[in-house]
């Protein structure tokens, strides 16, 4: 069965030699039409190849030019997060000094009303009496009411500390 499959090609023919180069003319055409086509297939092949290269050299270039920019945008916003972040510190003190600024108010007020409450007379400095019910005082004693100036903070920018 396999001899079947495999037979030899078959023998020269005895007649003139003429056929034989006809023959041998033939398949030598067939080879060399052969041997043309696969050139010319492996030069497209390479053609393509050359493209394919270009159009990925062009896209690597195009991706570096994106990663550039996108690194000199995250610097901006790392720029601004560090300025906003330094104006929250900032507001988060003025804050705490306005609500403590408050608190004291708040108690001023308390006494205020524990001092009108008291009975302690609330005439004015000509003896008059205002609709208040509290009384006018002395500038001296104004000045132990009011409350004290803070100088204006500092920011420190190499530690990232406030001084206040």
């Amino acid at each position: 069965m396999s001899s079947s499959l495999y037979m030899a090609a078959p023998a020269a023919s005895s007649g003139s030699e003429g056929d034989g180069r006809s023959a041998g003319n033939a398949s030598d055409a067939k080879k060399r039409r052969r041997m043309e086509s696969n050139r010319e297939s492996a030069r497209r092949s390479r053609l393509r190849k050359q493209q394919h290269l270009d159009d990925l050299v062009k896209q690597v270039a195009k991706l570096q030019r994106e990663n550039e920019e996108c690194w000199r945008k995250i610097g901006e916003l790392e720029r601004m997060d560090g300025a906003v972040e330094a104006a929250n510190a900032v507001l988060r003190a003025e804050k705490e000094r306005l609500a403590a600024r408050l608190e004291l108010l708040d108690r001023m007020i308390e006494i205020a009303k524990l001092v009108k409450g008291s009975g302690i007379s609330s005439e004015t400095k000509n003896g008059a009496v205002d609709g208040t019910g509290l009384c006018e005082v002395g500038s001296s004693a104004v000045k132990q009411w009011q409350l004290p100036r803070r100088p204006s903070m500092a920011v420190v920018g190499s530690s990232g500390r406030f001084r206040f």
